[in-house]
C-alpha cells in the first residue's frame, strides 16, 4: 500500500509519498481501507512536530471499508469512520485504528462527507451544542467562519435558532451570507472588536473561537453582558509553513484572564474538545447523522486532492482559502 510519511518536521513539501507494509488486525483494532481522509489543521501541527517523534504518517480522520478486524465489534466489508486521534496515520491507503474510536457509518452517507464530519462537527458540536449552547433569538460570532470547524458551528449555531454573525476573509464574505450568516468582518482587520460592536449593534452573546492567542480577549470584548466564549483550537500558532510559531502549552500556560471584567459583566470562558470518549462521540455521530438526514447541517466539500498531493493540500490550507473541508483521495494515490 502507499502512506504519506514525514521523517524530517517542516514545510509542506515534508509530506512523502512511500511504500508500507499492509497494517495487520492486531486485537481491539480494525484495518480500514480508506476511501476518503480529512485534512486538519491537527495534522499541520504534526508536520511541523508538535508531539510527535519521526517517522510518522499525519492524520485522525478517515472514512472507509474494514478490510480486517480484530474487534468483534466489526466485520470485513463494514463501512465506518475512524477517529484515530492519538495515533494518527490516516494518510494511507490503509490505516489500523483502535477499535474503540471506529463507528458505523450509515449506508445513506457518502464516504466524502463521512469523512468531513468527524473532526469538524464534532469540534462544532462540542463547542456549541455542549458549552455555549445557544438560546434562539441569541447571537453568535464564529471565527474564522469558512473554515471546516468554523462552517460546521455556523450550521449547528443556525440549527439552533441562533443569529450568526461571523469573520473571514474577505472573498469568503458572500458565501458566508449566502449560507445565511447575518453579517461577517473581515478577520484580519485591525479593528475587529470595534467592526463586529458595530456590525452587531452591541455585541453578541456567544464566541466560538479556533483561533487563539490574542483573539481569545478578543472575543471576550465582543460579549454582552452575560456573554461566553467558547475556544476550541489555536491555529494561530501554525501561521508558518516551517515551524510551529507558537507553543501551544507555553503560550496557554502564560495566558491570563481579565477576571474583574468577567465578574462585572457576567462573562465566561470556556473550552471545547472534540475527544470526549468513545461513548460521547458516538452518541454525537449519530445526533449528526440524523441532522444530516434532516437537512439541518450541510457539510461541504470544498477541495479533493490525491494522497500524492497532500503537500498541496497543506499549502492550501494554511494558505486558509479552503471554505469548508479540504480532503485527501487515496484511490490510485
Amino acid at each position: 500500500m502507499l502512506k504519506i510519511e514525514v521523517s524530517n518536521f517542516g514545510p509542506p513539501e515534508v509530506l512523502k509519498l512511500v511504500e508500507a507494509e499492509s497494517p495487520t488486525a492486531e486485537p481491539d483494532t480494525v484495518v480500514i481501507r480508506s476511501e476518503a481522509i480529512g485534512v486538519n489543521f491537527a495534522d499541520v501541527w504534526t508536520r511541523l512536530g508538535a508531539g510527535v517523534e519521526p517517522p510518522v504518517t499525519p492524520g485522525i480522520e478517515v472514512a472507509g471499508v474494514v478490510s480486517a478486524s480484530g474487534s468483534p465489534r466489526f466485520a470485513e466489508g463494514d463501512r465506518v469512520v475512524g477517529t484515530p486521534y492519538f495515533t494518527r496515520g490516516t494518510y494511507a491507503q490503509e490505516v489500523s485504528v483502535p477499535a474503540e474510536l471506529v463507528f458505523p457509518l450509515p449506508s445513506d452517507v457518502a464516504f466524502d462527507v463521512a469523512a468531513a464530519l468527524p473532526l469538524n462537527y464534532l469540534t462544532a458540536y462540542a463547542a456549541v451544542v455542549e458549552r455555549a449552547r445557544p438560546r434562539r433569538g441569541e447571537r453568535v460570532l464564529v471565527t474564522s467562519g469558512a473554515g471546516g470547524v468554523g462552517l460546521a458551528a455556523v450550521d449547528l449555531a443556525t440549527d439552533a435558532g441562533a443569529e450568526v454573525f461571523a469573520t473571514a476573509s474577505p472573498a469568503k464574505h458572500d458565501y458566508l451570507r449566502g449560507r445565511g450568516v447575518a453579517g461577517v468582518v473581515d478577520s484580519r482587520s485591525p479593528t475587529l472588536v470595534a467592526d463586529v460592536l458595530a456590525m452587531t449593534g452591541g455585541g453578541v452573546d456567544v464566541v466560538v473561537d479556533g483561533v487563539g492567542s490574542d483573539r481569545f480577549r478578543q472575543g471576550l470584548e465582543c460579549l454582552r453582558y452575560g456573554g461566553r466564549v467558547v475556544a476550541y483550537g489555536f491555529t494561530s500558532g501554525v501561521e508558518s509553513k516551517t515551524e510551529a510559531t507558537e507553543d501551544p502549552e507555553v503560550t496557554l500556560g502564560r495566558y491570563t484572564l481579565p477576571l474583574l471584567d468577567l465578574f462585572d459583566n457576567s462573562r465566561s470562558f470556556m473550552t471545547a474538545d472534540a475527544g470526549p470518549g468513545p461513548e460521547a462521540e458516538a452518541e454525537w455521530l449519530e445526533r449528526l447523522f440524523d441532522r444530516l438526514r434532516e437537512q439541518r447541517i450541510s457539510p461541504r466539500i470544498d477541495r479533493v486532492f490525491a494522497l500524492r498531493d497532500a503537500a498541496a493540500a497543506h499549502h492550501y490550507l494554511q494558505d486558509r482559502r479552503n471554505v469548508g473541508k479540504v480532503l485527501l483521495d487515496p484511490s490510485g494515490a
